[in-house]
């Protein structure tokens, strides 16, 4: 122990610093910190709560999410606490339908299915239960983060537990994950810009007596009605959801007392029927950070954006952000790429949230109308839009890829989400999920036929050779029938459905060089396009302006 500056007690700092630290462990930390984890990096967690966050927050995730948790390996495990979503109803004035939202159709591109409810403090309880098994991730609860320095080298932390002793950390990074409040964000001095979405909204989840669970709707619905709008959101089990938009500047003493939920569910529900669970009140926010990065410290999740919960794509952001992070953090810290990589982060997952939050901010404002005249003025330019019917939506095609950074623009599929079959590899007859048979890393995958880039020896070499190089995976996905005799250096899978077929068929292309968080750097055709592309991403990584600027 050593006394410090003004009389602070703090114990010895440790020797080594970790590769990074985390700072919080909501959603979005405990699921980094899975995938630090599990590519063999020294990880330090930070959490000034002792216990996970019980009241309601995020009731739903995606296809995306559901590939990053099983790559943690907690997909089956998962399964009490979640369930696919149910498609969409959203109704007008007068209880008109003025809208569907449905899911896309099967085969489902991730195999997931493309949309889930969760109850998220039972998720988190799961992912924690997963982070624990490894190692080198060490979880600090109870101890919380009051100042930080970057000396260029390392961040130094100062954090203080329940008793009020001061430790001192050091990580080669820092990822804030510490949610909309963000300590982190306000010691680096970072502002929001805002989208100019800022309501007061009362969220109440309810456990519904089984007798009674007939008498509600049986998809999600939207209420766009002036008189009250609401959303109702069907959950795993008996559990049900509401949200209510409040008036502006209407006092909030006695908007969560008991009296007044069973008002807001009266439409639905009486007291007897069901038992309130949690409920809060929360403003729904679109803010974006104007910087998520500060030399070593970067932000993500709610410290770096916050959207509107319309598109169900709140946790869903900040799972991308890690994902994103986690495999540049891995290369950096190992040697191999520069620093500057981290600077992609943000230039990739920024437009990413804009966008997203754009249309999240859309379908608020289309439910938020409080105006009688505006809210029957807007079903009705609805219909007239689309043919005098209520339109159709597909929720999957509503998410956009990835626009700039890392990406070979022009190229088939630049940006695009790699799909992820149930497939058999060369070395076992069962069926299993693509990612499944190789660590995350990038990879060549080659679409067999005809046609294919691998028609000879020499080609079959000449792309070995490009990926040895730059230590990538060669896939090749062999049409129907046996899978060919095995060749060094690559791996032969045979899918189920024919999915990945049709998607390179839609493309067009032969075959897409793939990112370690699978998106498409991007697709080629013949040997020469794919060794090209090969050098590019090896460019990109050191250098992103040239990976950005090739074209096919």
């Amino acid at each position: 122990m050593a006394k410090e500056a003004g009389d602070i007690l703090y114990e010895k700092e440790e020797a080594a610093p970790f590769d990074v630290a985390v700072i919080g462990y909501g959603p979005v930390g405990v699921t980094l910190a899975g995938l630090l984890g599990r590519a063999g990096l020294r990880v330090g967690v930070f959490e000034k709560s002792r216990e996970i966050f019980a009241q309601p927050r995020a009731v739903g995730f995606d296809h995306d999410a559901m590939r990053i948790f099983q790559r943690i390996g907690v997909a089956d495990q998962l399964a009490p606490h979640i369930a696919p979503f149910s498609d969409g109803e959203y109704f007008g004035v007068g209880g008109r339908l003025i809208r569907r939202v449905r899911r896309i159709p099967p085969p489902y591109p991730l195999t997931w299915d493309p949309n889930y409810t969760c109850d998220q403090p039972g998720m988190e309880a799961v992912l924690r239960c997963a982070v624990a098994r490894f190692a080198n991730v060490r979880v600090h609860l109870g101890e919380e983060l009051t100042a930080l320095e970057d000396d260029g080298i390392r961040v130094r932390l100062a954090l203080r537990d329940a008793t009020g002793t001061m430790r001192r950390r050091a990580a080669r990074y820092v990822v804030a994950c510490d949610g909309a409040s963000s300590p982190v964000r306000r010691m680096l001095g970072i502002a929001f810009d805002s989208m100019q979405y800022d309501e007061p909204w009362v969220v109440v989840d309810v456990r519904v007596e089984d007798e009674h669970l007939a008498k509600l709707p049986a998809t999600n619905v939207q209420y766009c009605q002036p008189e009250q709008p609401c959303t109702f959101i069907t959950c795993p089990g008996n559990h049900r959801r509401w949200e209510f938009m409040m008036e502006r500047g209407a006092p909030t003493e006695g908007a969560l007392s008991e009296e007044r939920l069973w008002q807001l569910l009266s439409r639905w529900l009486k007291p007897g029927e069901a038992t309130i669970w949690r409920a809060s009140a929360y403003q729904f926010h679109a803010l974006i950070a104007r910087d998520w990065r500060r030399g070593r410290v970067l932000l993500a999740g709610d410290s770096a954006h916050q959207t509107p919960p319309f598109l169900g794509q709140g946790m869903c952001q900040g799972l991308r952000d890690t994902v994103n992070l986690a495999w540049k953090l891995e290369l950096v810290l190992r040697g191999k790429a520069p620093d500057a990589l981290l600077d992609s982060y943000a230039k990739e997952r920024r437009p990413h949230v804009v966008e997203t939050t754009r249309m999240a901010k859309e379908i608020g404002q289309l439910i938020s109308e409080r105006d009688p005249e505006r809210a029957r003025l807007r079903d009705e330019r609805i219909y007239a839009d689309n043919g005098g019917e209520a339109p159709t939506v597909l929720r999957q095609d509503m998410i956009p890829g990835l626009s700039t950074g890392l990406i070979a623009v022009g190229t088939p599929k630049a940006g695009k989400v790699f799909p992820q079959p149930m497939v058999k590899g060369d070395t076992d007859d069962s069926l299993r999920l693509l990612d499944d048979l190789a660590e995350p890393c990038a990879r060549l995958v080659i679409c067999s036929g005809g046609d294919t880039p691998l028609t000879d020896a020499s080609d079959t070499n000449t792309l070995i050779a490009a990926a040895r190089a730059h230590s990538m995976l060669v896939q090749v996905l062999t049409a129907t029938g046996e899978i060919p005799p095995r060749i060094d250096g690559v791996a032969f899978v045979q899918e189920k459905d024919g999915l990945l077929h049709d998607w390179f068929a839609a493309a067009p292309c032969r075959g897409a060089l793939v990112r370690p968080d699978h998106y498409v750097f991007g697709g080629f055709n013949t040997v020469a396009e794919a060794v090209a592309l090969v050098h590019a991403y090896s460019a990109g990584i050191t250098n992103q302006t040239k990976a950005s600027e090739y074209r096919s």
